[in-house]
């Protein structure tokens, strides 16, 4: 279980939570630690999560993923785009070798790979709509108290 400790920041809905946390030594050795959503200070991260614990604006609260739903979610941003770029240059390079058009195979290749990796972002972008968000959301495990 991966977990970090914030405070709730905004509220949406009955069910969910914005919860603004410290970026912490982990981030610093992240390879999407410049993509994720920063606060406005730059040293602080905004989480969107579940609040099935009913906390509210202000409370200090811990969060926490699953390691497999961290490990699935990483898996679809990384692991998928790169396969599909594999296939991709490896069709393209059989179509190049294959086909007279005129182009270099390894050109050819380098179309495809980039397509394929493309369209499996767009696929996934379609696709989480479809996924339901609370799969993978993070949700609060518990109300600090203020020491």
């Amino acid at each position: 279980m991966i977990e970090e400790n914030g405070t709730i920041i905004e509220l949406k809905g009955k069910a969910t939570a914005v919860v603004m946390c410290r970026k912490s030594s982990l981030c610093e050795h992240c390879a999407t630690s410049g993509s994720c959503m920063l606060g406005d200070d730059g040293h602080t991260r905004l989480i969107e999560v579940k609040n099935d614990l009913g906390a509210n604006v202000g409370d200090h609260v811990r969060i926490a993923t699953t390691t497999r739903s961290f490990l699935q979610s990483s898996f679809l941003l990384y692991i998928v785009p790169l396969i599909a770029l594999v296939i991709g240059a490896l069709v393209g390079k059989a179509v190049g070798e294959k086909l007279d058009l005129g182009l270099d195979p390894n050109l050819l290749s380098a179309i495809f790979g980039v397509f394929f990796m493309s369209g499996s972002f767009v696929i996934l972008r379609v696709g989480s709509n479809v996924l339901s968000k609370e799969t993978y959301m993070p949700k609060i495990v518990a109300i600090l108290r203020d020491e």
